[in-house]
């Protein structure tokens, strides 16, 4: 066994440097764990990230370590341990953290989920301690991958204040349910709503509500709840019996959202008041997805002809062109300074996060280094950082988070397009 991974480890795995956070990992085997033990193993080391040093201990036999070892800042002592129940045919799995049981999760062999998903999870809880204080310290290169769970994790958004970075998330029972990572802090926190699934969390302008589409009703509206005692003061928004759902806030005391009609959908807005009206959005539209605003501009998708692109609703009423080609534009986010609008396409043959400077024209791919289908961009509030989603093949989504550059900093900045 430890023959097996020190040499497998020393073969595929590259040495890491200029770490300040660190990792002790004991683990110990049995009998039956040892294939188990194994594949977790090599998918932590595989999924390391940059700049984290690793000491994997196995049956008290150092089976991998960074070679250089830095001063490290922070260092996480953890400790696995996997059983197997062989009249259940289960295993059951437990990280420990300074003598408490910090997360545990088991599978069978007659569950229906991969295994290959339950070694994720297995590997995911210390990747996601370091990953959390690399967000709180900055201390990444150009991309920061935040999640690991096998889990959707998806729809990111920050709180304008930069302390949260919400996203939805079903690793708590399989429900979908919003989750608030404590930038500041460097911790999660999942908000489970009873009897709903939510999507597309966004932060109010002045950071003390959330708002969501939910199921809490059985079927999908809009919601608003605040951030403090969040389950107890929840508002339904939307109206009728038809779908409602991608919300966005107008401003404090405003929420624009997409509602099914009779024969296609519609952008609405309504106050917290309740006080609803449907937006006047042309004819040639079939249907309309994903309004976000900036300064009473409402950017959003639509599909004509059978083709996707990104447009904006002015406050005199005109629709202007943002972005339209033959690769489907979705997911459209704009820069603090409304200078900047970041979307996902498939121009690449999948699909990527591009940024278009609305001011040059100039656009750019900023996921291409990144092989797999990424969504649902969005910019932190000083627009130096975009969370998004990637797809990992076969997996659920993960949260990303790079650093953005612009291509055109020295330019000065426009705010949003007129007429």
């Amino acid at each position: 066994m430890r023959k097996t991974l020190t040499v497998l480890f020393s073969v595929l795995f590259s040495v890491f440097i200029l770490a300040a956070v660190g990792l002790k990992i004991n683990i110990s085997t049995t009998e039956n764990s040892k294939k188990l033990i194994n594949d977790v193993a090599k998918s932590l080391v595989s999924l390391l990230p940059r700049n984290v040093y690793m000491e994997l201990t196995v049956d008290s036999s150092v089976v991998f370590a960074s070679v250089d070892v830095p001063k490290l800042e922070e260092l996480y002592e953890l400790f696995f341990s996997a059983t197997y129940d062989a009249t259940q045919e289960r295993f059951d799995v437990s990280w420990i953290e300074k003598n408490q049981v910090a997360y545990s999760c088991s599978y069978s062999r007659k569950d229906q989920r991969p295994y290959a998903e339950f070694i994720r999870e297995c590997a995911h809880y210390p990747l996601e301690r370091v990953s959390m204080w690399l967000l709180k310290t900055g201390n990444y290169d150009k991309y920061l991958r935040v999640t690991y769970h096998p889990s959707v994790d998806e729809y990111s958004s920050f709180s304008p204040d930069g302390k949260y970075l919400a996203f939805i998330t079903d690793r708590l029972s399989g429900n979908r349910n919003i989750s608030l990572i404590d930038t500041v802090e460097g911790r999660m926190n999942v908000l489970p709503i009873s009897g709903s699934s939510e999507y597309f969390p966004r932060f109010s302008p002045d950071g003390k509500r959330i708002a969501f589409q939910g199921s809490l009703h059985g079927f999908w509206n809009v919601y608003v709840m605040p951030l403090e005692n969040y389950s107890r003061n929840i508002s339904l928004i939307s109206a009728g019996n038809n779908p409602a759902y991608c919300p966005n806030w107008y401003d404090e005391n405003t929420v624009v959202y997409v509602q099914d009609t009779e024969r296609s959908n519609a952008l609405y807005s309504a106050t917290l008041a309740k006080r609803r009206t449907r937006l006047n959005i042309p004819s040639e539209f079939d249907m309309v997805f994903s309004p976000t605003v900036y300064k009473r501009t409402i950017y959003f998708v639509g599909l004509k002809d059978s083709d996707f692109g990104i447009y904006a609703l002015t406050p005199n009423g005109s629709v202007v062109t943002i972005e339209n080609s033959f690769f489907n534009e979705h997911d459209p986010a704009i820069s603090p300074d409304g200078r900047y609008l970041a979307y996902s396409c498939n121009s690449t043959g999948y699909y990527t996060i591009w940024v278009k400077d609305l001011y040059t024209e100039e656009k750019w791919c900023v996921t291409r280094d990144i092989p797999h289908d990424a969504f649902y961009p969005a910019f932190s509030p000083d627009g130096k950082l975009i969370a998004f989603s990637v797809y990992e093949g076969s997996y659920e989504p993960d949260i990303w988070i790079l650093r953005f550059t612009p291509a055109s900093s020295s330019l000065e900045a426009q705010s949003a397009p007129g007429p």
